[in-house]
């Protein structure tokens, strides 16, 4: 192929996907739902089954579509999955170097809210979980890593307990860029001081205070973002 003939294919690819793009939010394709197979969108878009293959490719590695092989293979609607969309945030948050200040900032939007939401909605068991990991890191403050692990635990539980999948997904993205280690390193002292302010907000939470959760949540990511004040 030469070279003009591989540009105008991969123009080609490029507006198939874009129109499969559109069709997807513009007709509400579900997830699962039947988009059709190379010969038929060949036959549709009136290309290449190659400039198909290109563009669905490229879809399928956004997470769009679901490629299936064999008599019954097609293509079809992927399924919602949101440890892809914290991979994808997650490798942009890091492409994009964002600051300690930004993702601080981006935090306290978000935190306060889910800990609000936890206090409403939070189940039986992940209190119960909650409850653990506030007693196991109470018992690790002189173990700077292992409390660390488990402070960071206790922040992604608080939002899973939110039953917020965009706000856990933004969350479990920011937390994967090691935010704990831009701030100062974790000392006995620090870790003691961060135990207690878990406890309280997970009373909060225990006892469907959301107004308080927040506050406490807030409170609390402010402090760390500013160690010195």
């Amino acid at each position: 192929m030469t070279r003009a003939g591989g540009q105008r294919q991969g123009r080609a690819s490029e507006d198939v996907a874009a129109q499969l793009m559109k069709s997807f939010y513009t007709d509400g394709l579900k997830p699962g739902e039947w988009v059709g197979t190379e010969a038929t969108l060949a036959e549709r878009f009136n290309v290449s089954r190659v400039t198909i293959r290109d563009a669905v490719s490229g879809l399928a590695a956004r997470g769009l579509l679901d490629v299936r092989v064999g008599a019954r293979g097609g293509l079809r609607i992927a399924s919602g999955d949101p440890d892809r969309l914290t991979d994808a945030f997650s490798i942009q948050l890091r492409l994009m170097g964002l600051s300690r200040e930004e993702l601080f900032e981006a935090m306290l939007a978000i935190e306060p809210v889910t800990a609000s939401l936890a206090a409403q909605r939070a189940t039986p068991a992940q209190l119960a979980t909650l409850r653990d990991l506030v007693d196991q890191a109470s018992l690790t403050t002189d173990d700077p890593a292992a409390f660390t692990e488990l402070a960071v635990a206790f922040h992604q539980t608080v939002a899973e307990a939110s039953h917020s999948r965009a706000l856990r997904a933004s969350l479990a993205a920011m937390r994967s860029t090691q935010l704990a280690h831009l701030g100062p390193p974790t000392t006995p002292p620090i870790a003691e001081r961060v135990a207690r302010v878990h406890a309280g907000i997970l009373e909060a939470i225990v006892e469907r205070a959301a107004e308080v959760a927040s506050q406490r949540m807030r409170e609390h990511l402010s402090a760390v973002s500013h160690p010195a004040v």
